[in-house]
Formats: C-alpha cells, structure tokens, sequence
C-alpha cells in the first residue's frame, strides 16, 4: 500500500507524537531491563535431588522462555513503529489507510491498525479457529457443539 506523504503522522500533533516516542521508549527499555535480568538467573542442575523439583523447574524454564519470546516480538514491534515514526509514516492503518486515533495509539502505541480493521481481523481470526477440523474429535467446535 503506498501511503500519501501529505497524510502521514497529520493527525498527530509533534507533542502527541513525542508523547508516543517516550512511551515506545519507555516500553522497550523496561522490557530489555527484564531480559538482561532474567539473563543472571541459572539453577545449577546438581542442587536438583528430586524429580519433581526438576519438573517444575523445566516448566518454568518453558514459561520463561515462551515470555522471552513474546517480549522479543513486542520490542520488534517498538523498533518498527519508532521506525514508521521517524519516516512520517506513523498511525495509519496498514489495511484501511486510515487515521489511528491518538488515544488508541496512546493505550496500544504499537497498533498496526485502525479498531475496526482490527475487529475484523480478529473475527476472521476467530473464525477460521472456529472452523478448524479438530484431530481428537475428528469434528469442527461447531459440529461438536451440536450434539
């Protein structure tokens, strides 16, 4: 989608969008505070005599690991909206071209899309997950939901 350079970050005031920069960069440093801290941290494997102590600790090493990860992808998103911001290119919808609303772009500063666009998304998402064929039942949740 090409964007109309005249439109781009318009609607947003240079304090708005100053505003929105600190949060991102707020955000992004708290997050990367918590990765480095969570770095520090190892069990060391021979402290380990019982086998369900290990079990719980393989299962918070999973949980960890699963929230790194998601941290991960939300500082991506940071970087890329701070990015859109230094180009002018910030607070339009990606699928509409429409103007992200300030105050939504205050409450999710890394929101891609306009509330309804993302709605519709996320239908369409619930949707086809709604349809999925499930392997244990060999039905969809709306079949099994008629018995």
């Amino acid at each position: 989608m090409e964007l109309n350079p005249q439109r781009a970050n318009s609607h947003l005031k240079k304090k708005e969008l100053a505003s929105l920069t600190d949060i991102l960069l707020a955000q992004k440093e708290n997050i990367l505070n918590k990765m480095e801290a969570a770095n520090g941290y190892e069990l060391d494997r021979n402290e380990l005599f019982d086998p369900v102590d290990e079990a719980a600790i393989n299962t918070q090493a999973e949980q960890e690991a699963r929230f790194r990860s998601r941290e991960g992808f939300l500082v991506r998103k940071i970087n890329k909206a701070l990015i859109e911001i230094e180009k002018g290119e910030y607070g339009l919808c990606k699928e509409c071209d429409a103007e992200i609303p300030f105050e939504r772009l205050k409450a999710r500063p890394v929101a891609e899309m306009c509330i309804t666009c993302k709605e519709d998304s996320e239908q369409t998402e619930k949707s086809k997950l709604y349809k999925k064929v499930s392997k244990s039942l060999g039905k969809t949740a709306q079949e099994y939901g008629r018995r």
